[in-house]
Protein backbone atom coordinates (compact mmCIF):
# COMPACT_ATOMS: atom_id res chain seq x y z
CA UNK A 1 0.00 0.00 0.00
CA UNK A 2 1.06 3.28 -0.62
CA UNK A 3 1.93 6.09 2.03
CA UNK A 4 -1.59 7.78 2.24
CA UNK A 5 0.28 11.39 2.68
CA UNK A 6 1.30 10.60 -0.54
CA UNK A 7 -2.23 10.45 -1.86
CA UNK A 8 -3.69 13.43 -2.99
CA UNK A 9 -7.35 13.49 -2.85
CA UNK A 10 -9.53 15.19 -0.60
CA UNK A 11 -13.45 14.25 0.72
CA UNK A 12 -16.87 15.73 -0.04
CA UNK A 13 -20.16 15.25 1.34
CA UNK A 14 -21.92 12.24 -1.17
CA UNK A 15 -24.43 13.93 -3.50
CA UNK A 16 -26.77 11.20 -5.39
CA UNK A 17 -25.29 11.95 -8.87
CA UNK A 18 -22.44 9.39 -7.55
CA UNK A 19 -24.33 6.81 -6.60
CA UNK A 20 -24.43 4.24 -9.87
CA UNK A 21 -20.80 5.12 -9.53
CA UNK A 22 -20.18 3.85 -6.40
CA UNK A 23 -22.64 1.03 -6.25
CA UNK A 24 -20.09 -0.40 -9.37
CA UNK A 25 -17.30 -0.73 -6.58
CA UNK A 26 -19.20 -3.71 -5.51
CA UNK A 27 -17.52 -6.27 -7.72
CA UNK A 28 -17.67 -9.55 -5.93
CA UNK A 29 -19.73 -11.39 -3.30
CA UNK A 30 -16.54 -10.69 -0.97
CA UNK A 31 -17.10 -7.31 -1.31
CA UNK A 32 -20.70 -6.90 -0.73
CA UNK A 33 -20.39 -9.55 2.12
CA UNK A 34 -17.60 -6.62 3.58
CA UNK A 35 -20.51 -4.14 3.72
CA UNK A 36 -23.02 -6.56 5.47
CA UNK A 37 -25.10 -7.62 2.06
CA UNK A 38 -24.55 -11.16 2.99
CA UNK A 39 -27.77 -12.20 0.43
CA UNK A 40 -27.75 -9.59 -2.58
CA UNK A 41 -24.83 -9.94 -5.33
CA UNK A 42 -25.38 -8.22 -7.07
CA UNK A 43 -26.77 -5.86 -4.89
CA UNK A 44 -30.13 -3.72 -6.14
CA UNK A 45 -29.73 -0.83 -8.22
CA UNK A 46 -30.19 1.42 -5.47
CA UNK A 47 -28.54 0.08 -2.66
CA UNK A 48 -26.20 3.51 -2.24
CA UNK A 49 -29.18 5.51 -1.98
CA UNK A 50 -30.89 2.96 0.73
CA UNK A 51 -28.01 3.84 2.84
CA UNK A 52 -28.23 7.71 3.07
CA UNK A 53 -30.32 8.88 6.14
CA UNK A 54 -30.59 11.90 8.09
CA UNK A 55 -28.75 10.10 10.88
CA UNK A 56 -25.18 10.09 9.24
CA UNK A 57 -23.10 11.70 6.58
CA UNK A 58 -21.88 9.97 3.37
CA UNK A 59 -18.41 10.97 1.76
CA UNK A 60 -16.78 10.90 -1.45
CA UNK A 61 -13.14 10.82 -1.32
CA UNK A 62 -12.05 12.64 -4.66
CA UNK A 63 -8.54 12.35 -6.56
CA UNK A 64 -8.09 13.42 -10.18
CA UNK A 65 -10.64 13.70 -11.96
CA UNK A 66 -13.44 12.00 -10.20
CA UNK A 67 -14.32 9.98 -6.54
CA UNK A 68 -12.78 6.66 -6.01
CA UNK A 69 -14.10 6.54 -2.40
CA UNK A 70 -16.99 6.46 -0.04
CA UNK A 71 -17.45 5.80 3.27
CA UNK A 72 -20.06 7.20 5.95
CA UNK A 73 -19.76 9.53 9.36
CA UNK A 74 -22.67 7.98 12.11
CA UNK A 75 -22.60 9.93 14.94
CA UNK A 76 -22.48 7.82 18.28
CA UNK A 77 -23.19 10.59 21.27
CA UNK A 78 -23.21 8.32 24.11
CA UNK A 79 -19.81 7.21 23.28
CA UNK A 80 -18.64 10.85 22.61
CA UNK A 81 -17.57 8.97 19.20
CA UNK A 82 -18.34 9.07 15.21
CA UNK A 83 -17.73 5.63 13.74
CA UNK A 84 -17.21 5.07 9.87
CA UNK A 85 -18.64 2.37 8.51
CA UNK A 86 -19.22 1.23 4.88
CA UNK A 87 -15.56 2.22 3.71
CA UNK A 88 -15.53 1.34 -0.06
CA UNK A 89 -12.69 1.88 -2.67
CA UNK A 90 -12.97 1.90 -6.21
CA UNK A 91 -11.55 -1.73 -7.47
CA UNK A 92 -9.15 -0.16 -9.93
CA UNK A 93 -7.76 2.23 -6.96
CA UNK A 94 -7.40 -0.43 -3.98
CA UNK A 95 -4.37 -1.11 -2.50
CA UNK A 96 -2.52 2.60 -3.58
CA UNK A 97 -3.48 4.44 -0.32
CA UNK A 98 -6.72 6.28 -0.78
CA UNK A 99 -8.36 3.64 1.44
CA UNK A 100 -6.26 5.17 4.51
CA UNK A 101 -6.33 8.47 3.02
CA UNK A 102 -9.93 8.89 3.11
CA UNK A 103 -9.51 7.28 7.12
CA UNK A 104 -7.11 10.05 8.03
CA UNK A 105 -9.77 12.74 6.23
CA UNK A 106 -12.75 11.28 7.74
CA UNK A 107 -11.07 11.35 11.60
CA UNK A 108 -10.11 14.59 10.75
CA UNK A 109 -13.55 15.89 9.52
CA UNK A 110 -15.11 13.94 12.67
CA UNK A 111 -12.01 15.94 14.90
CA UNK A 112 -13.43 19.57 14.55
CA UNK A 113 -16.47 18.52 16.12
CA UNK A 114 -16.18 19.39 19.57
CA UNK A 115 -18.59 16.55 20.97
CA UNK A 116 -16.41 13.98 19.41
CA UNK A 117 -13.76 12.11 21.37
CA UNK A 118 -12.70 9.37 19.14
CA UNK A 119 -13.14 7.32 15.84
CA UNK A 120 -14.41 4.16 15.78
CA UNK A 121 -14.67 1.31 13.69
CA UNK A 122 -15.31 -2.65 13.03
CA UNK A 123 -13.87 -5.29 10.72
CA UNK A 124 -14.35 -9.12 10.29
CA UNK A 125 -11.90 -11.31 11.70
CA UNK A 126 -11.09 -12.30 7.84
CA UNK A 127 -10.75 -8.77 6.39
CA UNK A 128 -6.71 -8.94 6.67
CA UNK A 129 -6.36 -5.86 3.45
CA UNK A 130 -8.92 -3.50 5.89
CA UNK A 131 -7.40 -4.33 9.31
CA UNK A 132 -4.19 -3.45 8.01
CA UNK A 133 -5.39 -0.06 6.25
CA UNK A 134 -6.97 0.62 9.31
CA UNK A 135 -3.94 -0.03 11.55
CA UNK A 136 -2.25 2.51 9.16
CA UNK A 137 -4.45 4.98 9.69
CA UNK A 138 -3.53 4.79 13.10
CA UNK A 139 -6.19 3.01 14.52
CA UNK A 140 -6.28 0.42 17.34
CA UNK A 141 -7.95 -2.66 18.33
CA UNK A 142 -9.67 -1.82 21.06
CA UNK A 143 -12.11 -5.17 21.79
CA UNK A 144 -14.19 -7.08 19.80
CA UNK A 145 -17.30 -6.68 18.41
CA UNK A 146 -20.65 -7.55 20.09
CA UNK A 147 -23.39 -7.83 16.96
CA UNK A 148 -20.71 -10.30 14.42
CA UNK A 149 -17.15 -11.69 14.90
CA UNK A 150 -14.89 -9.09 14.33
CA UNK A 151 -12.80 -6.63 16.12
CA UNK A 152 -13.86 -3.10 17.18
CA UNK A 153 -11.23 0.00 16.39
CA UNK A 154 -10.66 3.20 17.48
CA UNK A 155 -8.17 6.14 16.89
CA UNK A 156 -8.69 9.04 19.56
CA UNK A 157 -8.98 12.70 18.73
CA UNK A 158 -6.42 14.70 19.76
CA UNK A 159 -6.76 18.19 20.63
CA UNK A 160 -4.31 20.84 21.45
CA UNK A 161 -4.76 23.51 24.32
Amino acid sequence: MSDSTRVKADIVKFTSEYARTVRGWIDSEETAASLGLTDEFPPPEDIVETWQSDDMTGWLLLSGNGPVAYAELWPKPAELAMEIRRLLVDPRRREQGFGCKMLTLLHEAAGRRPEVAKVAMQVAWDNRNALGCYLKAGFTVAGTTHDKPGLYLVRMIERNQ
